[in-house]
């Protein structure tokens, strides 16, 4: 007999919270680690006490990072999901409870059956949800957006987190048929899916905003017509809390309340405005003259400098554990005659494993995170779990105990160096690094490890920044690099959305050579 499942639904008051918080959060990992992510807000900003009657205006002022995109199957980074789930619905959302805890709850989908075999999911869709043109959240959006998102002339990112799905990878990577992937439309309000097999995260993988879902016809409409569905906000409809009301790109962005969703009487922001400020320096200035209300902190040093308007009541501080990590990506690329990067050492284990023992993260956490955050030696960080298990409570980090003298890793460079065929010696190997944007932050990290480079390991660094994130893809879809830096926020709670990142076709190990 099937199980039938409903997650608990809490007022929206704490989702607003999690959703403001995300948007000011906005492209930014912490480095070096599963971290602790710390938040500021003026006091002006916060909710006022339940006996309080709220002002008919309820403003948030935040920064944020543009988005190249806001197409939700398309959605590829951590800026565009913090707007996307503001402005969508998907069937689940994901809260934070009062222990720091994220837990799945019911959003667009009102109930739903599992099969006694683990293999077959039926969802129920939430009776009356609209979208904001006021035609109805239906079953079919679902089904449509799901065969979209494993469209292989699409090519989307998140495609393989459907691979679970009964002929989906078959249909995205190897030929297969569209009829052969099982999602099936049930009525208006009902789909059903097919596993291969069980999948205790699958609830977890589809609260996600790839899975969220859009209209077929407005697509097809805006593509027939040759306008940029990818990234026009004027052609999209929207069912979350919030909907999009004015945009200039690179500068800034406007939501406003959505009337229409489902629960809009829970909702008590009346419009989020969001602006682009790259420099910490000057983010933090607005965050002084209370011209921005919420400010994620990348530069802890305004942890210490703030502690004063804390403890006056000026500014309240948020800390949480956050499973992130931020890594430096290798290039190991060998498609149409690519050879790892310009060095030509890349594609050898032995150099990439000195280069990732050629710095010392301990120091990187103190002069760049005023020691706040947990140091990596593992790309799993702490606080995933499996099952009720923290993960790393039963599986060491792998660089923790390693040899990281300078001698010891040099040899195994020169090591690596002459089994890929490199004459000369460390020395004689100059590793290019790339990045976009020379803000203060980015810069005095990238120099940063230019010196552990060169001091520890003994090559020389190339350090080639870009205008833009437009220049930046280009140079690294052209393998003009050996390595940069990139960080990754755990998609959901378990340990197969780090390790995932290194599967063959996986939509990000794509940008690493796999």
């Amino acid at each position: 007999m099937a199980s039938k499942y409903s997650i608990s639904r809490r007022s929206f008051l704490k989702a607003v919270g999690a959703g403001s918080a995300a948007v000011a959060a906005a492209g930014v990992l912490t480095a070096c680690g599963g971290s602790s992510s710390s938040t500021a807000s003026s006091a002006a900003s916060t909710a006022a006490p339940a006996t309080t009657e709220l002002a008919a205006e309820q403003v948030l002022n935040l920064i944020y990072t543009d988005l190249a995109l806001i197409d939700v199957n398309d959605v590829r980074n951590s800026n565009e999901f913090e707007v996307l789930t503001a402005v969508q619905e998907g069937l689940f959302r994901t809260f934070t409870d009062e222990n720091g805890v994220d837990v799945v709850e019911n959003a667009g989908c009102e109930s739903y059956d599992v099969s006694d075999d683990g293999l077959t999911y039926t969802f129920h869709l939430r009776e009356g949800m609209v979208w904001s043109d006021d035609q109805p959240v239906t079953a079919q959006n679902y089904v449509d957006s799901w065969l979209r998102l494993v469209n292989p002339d699409l090519a989307f990112s998140y495609a393989f987190l459907a691979y679970g799905i009964v002929g989906a990878e078959d249909y995205c990577e190897n030929g297969g048929k569209l009829e052969d992937v099982a999602v099936e439309l049930v009525d208006d309000l009902t789909f059903k899916v097919t596993l291969t097999t069980p999948d205790p995260a699958f609830i977890k993988k589809v609260g996600m905003v790839c899975f969220y879902p859009v209209r077929k016809d407005l697509i097809d409409a805006a593509e027939a017509a040759g306008g940029n569905w990818t990234n026009d906000y004027t052609l999209h409809v929207y069912n979350g809390p919030f909907y999009i009301s004015d945009r200039v790109l690179e500068n800034n962005m406007t939501l406003k309340k959505n009337e229409k969703y489902w629960n809009a009487d829970e909702v008590t922001l009346t419009q989020i405005n969001l602006r682009v400020v790259d420099e910490t320096s000057t983010q933090a200035q607005l965050m002084e003259s209370q011209q921005i209300d919420v400010l994620k902190l990348t530069d802890f040093e305004y942890v210490d400098r703030w502690q004063n308007k804390v403890a006056d009541g000026t500014f309240q501080y948020f800390s949480k554990d956050e499973p992130s990590v931020t890594y430096l990506v290798l290039n190991q690329h060998t498609e149409d005659g690519a050879t790892g990067g310009p060095s030509g050492v890349m594609l050898n284990p032995k150099c990439r494993k000195a280069i990732a023992l050629a710095f010392d993260r301990e120091e990187f956490n103190a002069m760049f995170k005023e020691g706040l955050v947990t140091t990596a030696y593992g790309v799993i960080p702490y606080g995933i779990t499996v099952g009720e298990q923290e993960f790393r409570a039963a599986n060491p980090e792998p660089y923790a105990d390693e040899d990281t003298s300078s001698d010891t890793i040099k040899a195994l460079f020169e090591e690596g160096m002459a089994e890929a065929g490199v004459a000369g010696t460390v020395s004689d190997v100059t590793l290019t690094v790339i990045s976009y944007g020379a803000t203060t932050e980015k810069t005095s990290q990238l120099e940063w490890f230019k010196q552990q480079l060169e001091g520890n390991l003994g090559v020389k660094v190339q350090i080639d920044t870009y205008p833009d994130t437009s220049t930046f893809v280009t140079a690294r879809n052209a393998q003009q690099y050996d390595f940069y830096l990139q960080g990754w926020n755990g998609d959901y709670n378990d340990p197969m959305t780090f390790f995932e990142l290194w599967v063959t076709g996986n939509g990000y190990a794509k940008f690493m050579g796999g």
